[in-house]
């Protein structure tokens, strides 16, 4: 008799969560991510529309609307309904494919230059935003065929710039000088966000890639940057306040920011993985106060609790990604300790909520527990769950999925995930996403989790994320 586990248990007490319908309980999938019928590499993409249809886009150069999805097919060969697309034969199955792409050697794909900028908010705390800086690659002579650059006058500039006390940077990135910070900030080009997810950054290979897409398409039309969440990418916490599905306040302010500063630009942003939730959550809680003109989101777990039965139950996503992503987080608050730290025994200087969090559990003691972690759930259970005030990690990830607030999004927006994700699974209750018209929703039935990587080691998805912006500033109003 197998064992039923404490999040199965919790999740048939539930019912999952309190939106998901008796047939969203029957598409939870029974099989594992290693699914006979999901192997191959000749991918397909189909759309999925709700009952409500699809929102009417205006066209520039046009008087008459057309649909989301009619817009798609017929501008967006990429993505129309029905396209085909063809991966590596050699990553014939989701796990192979996440599997290659965090643990390949690609640092000389995608060899994009950054330009970092330390972001102050209104709270006081800090990130980084990693400016796509193409112009370097003729200050540093880049060679795009030996992938070769002056890396003896970078580090100098990489010196010069970078702040003290602050963790050396990854590869090709260094902070910008004021001046150049000033020179960035005349770009008045239809900006890009993109958001990266829980244990990455600007320097992850599928965010290289997708800004080296962004930045290049169409002459490069786009500006391009990537928001690195407090704590991430090498970035410091000066607050006490580290990120979680909730944390949707960052996003907010640099997407005003940057609209105060050009109000006539479009804004884009690009959601991937957890900062797809995020994003998502923001999309949700503007409704149409947004400035975002359309945004994508890839990969993104909109049911967390399933997202967390997935990881902790399934062999293959257990064994083979929970521990790094446990660890990863785990290494942010110990290479943060310093802000927030507090002592052993520390009780709640207040009553916690999601509006106003106290971070009590951030003990030595703990730190020690959470070195031994196999599963995000155990963080969230230990750190997460009580800073927000939820009694435990389930109650967390009911409350912060981004499905709850699907009904809510505004703004036009392209999703994407697929069948073989074994992180997030093919079991999302994307019925709730379907009935928004305003979101498409493009399902794949191959590509991982955020990888789609071909022959060439080059990502589809990236691509197909760029040729969609491409269009959608080309054509929309």
């Amino acid at each position: 008799m197998r064992r039923v586990s404490k999040v199965e248990r919790y999740l048939q007490n539930t019912r999952l969560t309190n939106k998901l319908t008796e047939k969203d309980m029957s598409e939870v999938s029974k099989w594992p991510a290693i699914n006979p019928l999901h192997w191959g590499y000749n991918g397909t993409v189909s759309h999925v529309v709700g009952e409500n249809g699809s929102a009417k886009l205006s066209l520039k150069n046009d008087k008459q609307q057309v649909e989301f999805n009619t817009f798609v097919n017929e501008y967006v060969p990429i993505l129309r309904n029905g396209a085909h697309y063809k991966l590596s034969p050699y990553l014939f199955t989701g796990i192979l494919q996440t599997l290659y792409l965090n643990a390949a050697d690609l640092s000389k794909k995608f060899p994009v230059f950054y330009g970092r900028e330390i972001v102050e908010f209104s709270d006081g705390g800090v990130c980084t935003a990693d400016w796509v800086m193409n112009s370097w690659e003729k200050e540093y002579n880049f060679d795009q065929n030996t992938m070769k650059f002056d890396t003896k006058k970078f580090g100098l500039d990489e010196k010069a710039t970078h702040p003290e006390g602050w963790p050396r940077l990854q590869p090709r990135t260094r902070y910008l000088r004021d001046e150049e910070l000033k020179e960035q900030r005349k770009v008045d080009l239809p900006l890009v966000v993109v958001l990266h997810g829980l244990a990455g950054g600007s320097h992850e290979p599928i965010i290289r890639s997708l800004t080296e897409n962004l930045s290049r398409i169409s002459n490069g039309k786009f500006q391009v940057v990537v928001l690195n969440t407090r704590g991430c990418a090498r970035s410091k916490i000066t607050t006490k306040n580290l990120f979680t599905a909730y944390h949707t306040m960052d996003i907010r302010e640099f997407l005003q920011r940057e609209k105060e500063r050009y109000p006539n630009r479009k804004l884009y942003t690009v959601g991937c993985s957890f900062g797809a939730t995020m994003l998502a959550n923001y999309l949700g809680e503007e409704g149409d106060k947004s400035p975002l003109s359309a945004a994508v989101t890839l990969c993104n777990p909109w049911d967390l609790l399933l997202s967390a039965l997935r990881m902790t139950e399934d062999w293959w996503s257990k064994t083979l990604f929970s521990r790094n992503i446990a660890q990863f987080l785990t290494r942010t608050v110990q290479v943060n300790m310093g802000e927030l730290g507090v002592p052993n025994g520390s009780s709640p200087d207040h009553t916690p909520t999601t509006q106003n969090p106290s971070y009590y559990k951030f003990t030595p003691e703990n730190l020690e527990k959470a070195k031994r972690f196999k599963s995000s759930l155990e963080f969230d259970e230990l750190y997460t769950a009580p800073a927000l005030g939820f009694p435990n990690a389930m109650e967390y990830y009911r409350a912060a999925s981004s499905i709850n607030r699907a009904d809510k999004i505004k703004v036009p927006t392209l999703v994407i995930n697929s069948r073989d994700d074994p992180v997030v699974g093919p079991d999302q209750p994307y019925s709730f996403v379907e009935k928004n018209p305003n979101i498409l929703f493009c399902r794949t039935d191959l590509g991982g989790h955020l990888a789609y990587l071909d022959s060439n080691n080059d990502s589809w998805v990236t691509k197909a994320i760029s040729e969609f912006l491409n269009k959608f500033e080309e054509l929309v109003l």
